[in-house]
């Protein structure tokens, strides 16, 4: 490196520092480790991990290893392996917090944990290392009324097949909502607080909750006279407020459907910084469909035609990858573009084992094609998997804790050696 390049202006390092960290959190890090002046110059990563939004890594997403061996399984000594959304990358991070805590969701490429022994929640930067202390879920238990057909295993199910919003405040104060979809209830708490706080109303049946931009947004289908699809907008409280509210805030109805337009709803996904709905256009479920959220908050119901090179994977929880081998590793195949991959579930069948094909649909043609060989439902699944499949994982729950996992054999295919590390 020249001696120009390591003597420009501080403020400018600075300047073009955090236009590197507007693309992705690890181009930052290398930009800093150029030189000792450039880090210096530049804005440390750790102890702001989750405090300062611009550090959350939005573009990264934790994947499951598949061989039955969930983040935290002992073989793993401690390592989670993550992959970039956009270029295809993969790293290792080393999270010892693993050895007693399981994942219950990502945000941002934040990791909420939930401890075993003592139920306490935490927001985990894996990256950095940072935390975010958050109270313990039991906590909630005096304010919800179970089900009487709820043992507690039922229960500890129901508190803890959550998706979760962060929202940080301009002092730097952390809100953490969870949608519990199970129960039809949504809690916060922030961070210092002793206890999560119940909202007290309901949205039954709460329908595929989503985080976005700091705020959840689910549905809401009405079946009776009307037929129509709500769309809720849920606001975490104002914590910067001067004064203590006097009242929760109410959930926002923001759009309302007909349902007609998309028989069967699949799920949000965020793509492009926009939220689209993913759906099947008719009874027959030979098509699917996609509309932006902003069209239909304006009344508008006119499908999005293409997503470019992105592809979508939807279920559970839904992605939006958009690399290719030029972008990321040569090693890596590309993902099929403008197609959305999904379990196809027809002919309609009660049991997903026997109705359910893991298929790709292509925007362009409109046509479905297999996104993998055999049963994904089969024990073991058949092998060897693409990365498709790996990624499809990343939709479930149940390939994320201990808790959830059953036994699944999958075939390895990539042996992945750089660990991210960031500087001081």
């Amino acid at each position: 490196m020249s001696l120009d390049w390591a003597s420009l202006d501080k403020d400018l390092v600075e300047l073009i520092g955090w236009r590197v960290l507007a693309g992705d959190l690890q181009d930052y890090a290398s930009f800093r480790a150029v030189c000792s002046h450039w880090t210096a110059s530049t804005v440390s990563p750790r102890q702001r991990g989750v405090v300062d939004p611009r550090f959350h890594p939005r573009q990264w997403m934790m994947l499951p290893e598949g061989h039955g061996l969930y983040p935290g399984h002992p073989d793993l000594r401690g390592f989670v392996r993550f992959f970039n959304l956009s270029t295809g990358a993969f790293v290792r991070a080393r999270l010892p917090l693993l050895d007693d805590h399981v994942i219950l969701d990502s945000i941002d490429g934040l990791l909420l944990l939930h401890r075993d022994h003592d139920t306490a929640i935490r927001l985990l930067h894996p990256f950095t290392g940072d935390v975010a202390e958050f109270p313990p879920l039991a906590s909630l238990l005096p304010q919800i009324e179970f089900p009487h057909s709820y043992n507690e295993q039922t229960k500890r199910t129901g508190l803890m097949s959550v998706i979760a919003s962060v929202a940080v405040g301009s002092t730097g104060t952390i809100t953490v909502m969870l949608a519990f979809d199970l129960l039809h209830h949504v809690a916060y708490a922030t961070t210092g607080d002793q206890r999560w706080t119940l909202f007290a109303w309901k949205i039954e049946p709460l329908l595929n909750p989503v985080s976005f931009q700091g705020k959840l947004y689910a549905m809401q289908m009405i079946c009776k006279e009307i037929q129509k699809f709500y769309i809720y907008q849920i606001n975490p409280p104002n914590q910067d407020a001067a004064e203590e509210q006097s009242h929760l805030p109410l959930p926002v109805k923001i759009a309302e459907c007909p349902m007609e337009k998309f028989l069967y709803t699949l799920n949000f996904v965020e793509c492009c910084s926009q939220l689209l709905l993913v759906a099947y256009n008719g009874s027959s479920r030979s098509k699917l469909i996609i509309y932006r959220l902003a069209d239909l908050v304006s009344g508008k119901f006119e499908p999005v035609t293409s997503i470019g090179n992105h592809t979508l994977f939807v279920d559970e929880r839904a992605l939006c990858v958009s690399f290719s081998p030029n972008k990321g590793s040569k090693n890596l195949p590309s993902m099929p573009p403008n197609s959305i991959i999904c379990l196809n579930n027809w002919p309609l069948n009660p049991d997903p084992e026997q109705s359910s094909h893991f298929e790709q649909y292509d925007l362009d043609t409109g046509i479905w094609s297999p996104a993998s060989d055999g049963n994904i439902f089969q024990r073991p699944p058949p092998s060897p998997h693409t990365l498709i499949h790996h990624i499809f994982t990343c939709c479930h729950r149940k390939y994320w804790n201990k808790g959830l996992m059953f036994c699944v054999e999958t075939e390895p295919f990539w042996l992945v050696k750089e660990e991210l590390r960031y500087g001081a």
